[in-house]
């Protein structure tokens, strides 16, 4: 029981000081949560994918954050959720 109060002591007092999450790269941007690198460990460039999800799916996303992006996999686009949780309003982003 003791070794289980250590661990979760120390699980919580190091997600206290870390608040950024960086993938292959050691220093996500200050006002960021989540900073992720356009360069694998090879230094190859790469892209982020999003969930694809059919609009189907996407409708039964239960209490959908403002400002969750999906890809529709049906519209070809991707989506942003501008309503909120309660009542989202999905719209389509489309590049031209």
């Amino acid at each position: 029981m003791k070794k289980i109060m250590i661990l979760t002591g120390t699980v919580l007092c190091t997600s206290y000081f870390f608040g950024q999450v960086a993938i292959n790269t050691e220093t996500p941007h200050p006002s960021s949560i989540l900073t992720v690198a356009p360069t694998d460990l090879k230094g190859q460039y790469k892209g982020t994918l999003l969930s694809p999800m059919t609009t189907s799916q996407i409708s039964n996303i239960p209490s959908p954050a403002n400002g969750l992006m999906v890809y529709d996999t049906e519209k070809r686009c991707l989506k942003v959720n501008k309503g909120t949780p309660a009542a989202s309003r999905w719209v389509c982003i489309r590049i031209k």
